[in-house]
């Protein structure tokens, strides 16, 4: 199944400010994302997934649709 994913980061001002002085670095320590799934009926799904990167966020989340029968549109990952 191929879905569309969206990536969004919620962050303040300040903090884009601050994350703009540091240096770019890959970090191992997982993340936490929110995951809205919306299905072909138009429904949204948020689920609350932990992992390194947004693209594994992004498996995670459907993975769990999969499992719970839901047929995903397109998904929208959050940092939070």
């Amino acid at each position: 199944m191929t879905t569309s994913v969206n990536i969004s980061f919620l962050i303040s001002a300040d903090q884009a400010a601050s994350t703009a002085e540091k240096k770019d670095y890959r970090s191992t320590a997982s993340n936490n994302y929110s995951a809205d799934l919306v299905d072909l009926d138009n429904e949204v799904y948020t689920f609350e997934v932990e992992a390194r990167t947004e693209s594994e966020a992004s498996d995670k989340a459907e993975r769990i649709a999969f499992e719970m029968g839901i047929q995903v549109s397109y998904i929208n990952i959050y940092k939070v």
